[in-house]
């Protein structure tokens, strides 16, 4: 199988980090539906909570330390799920300059796995490892820290240095930092001699 050094691990998991803050923000609200009497007539594809034009900031120490918006926000207690469409992020890094950015279309995020499906122009692009990813659709598998594409979907990965790397059958191993592509790859590797370990 191909393999390849991770370029751009930490934006892939920023971007599930940034997706599992929005959706603890939507799963800490609720409505009553009790007192309308209407929680036995609800069928279960009704979500518990819709929010439209949301933006989610997180803060600390007095700055902005991640942004997320997204068009529609809904959520499914029952299901332990979270749906975002339209969405965007950035982190700030300390000194509050952009240090991370990326959108998609659509995130579906599991609240009890912290796993995620996101799709739809999925761009991430990272200022500190100068580094991006984009595809039409991923999956996070939380517990093994595991990112992929669906096997013949393609991946596009950048440097800016002028480095890409495309090609299928996509997995990230985000604990021992590196990415690999089942199916045929091609690109153009930038070498500067000034890597680590070089």
């Amino acid at each position: 199988m191909p393999r390849t050094k991770a370029i751009a691990a930490p934006a892939a998991v920023l971007l599930a980090a940034a997706l599992a803050a929005a959706a603890a923000l939507l799963a800490s609200c609720s409505l009553d539906y009790e007192g309308a009497e209407l929680a036995g007539e609800l069928p279960e594809r009704l979500p518990d909570t819709v929010a439209t034009d949301l933006v989610h900031r997180v803060v600390e120490n007095s700055r902005t330390s991640l942004e997320v918006t997204a068009a529609r926000a809904a959520t499914w207690e029952s299901q332990h799920r979270t749906v975002l469409d339209a969405v965007t992020f950035v982190e700030y890094d300390r000194q509050g300059q952009q240090a991370v950015e990326g959108s998609a279309g659509r995130v579906v995020f599991h609240t009890d796995t912290e796993d995620a499906e996101i799709s739809g122009r999925v761009n991430v692009h990272s200022d500190v490892e100068e580094a991006g990813i984009e595809t039409e659709s991923l999956t996070w598998k939380s517990k093994p820290r595991l990112l992929a594409a669906p096997v013949h979907d393609r991946v596009v990965i950048t440097k800016d240095d002028g480095s890409r790397i495309e090609g299928t059958g996509f997995t990230g191993d985000f604990r021992r930092r590196e990415i690999a592509f089942s199916g045929p790859v091609q690109g153009t590797y930038v070498w500067s001699g000034e890597e680590e370990g070089e």
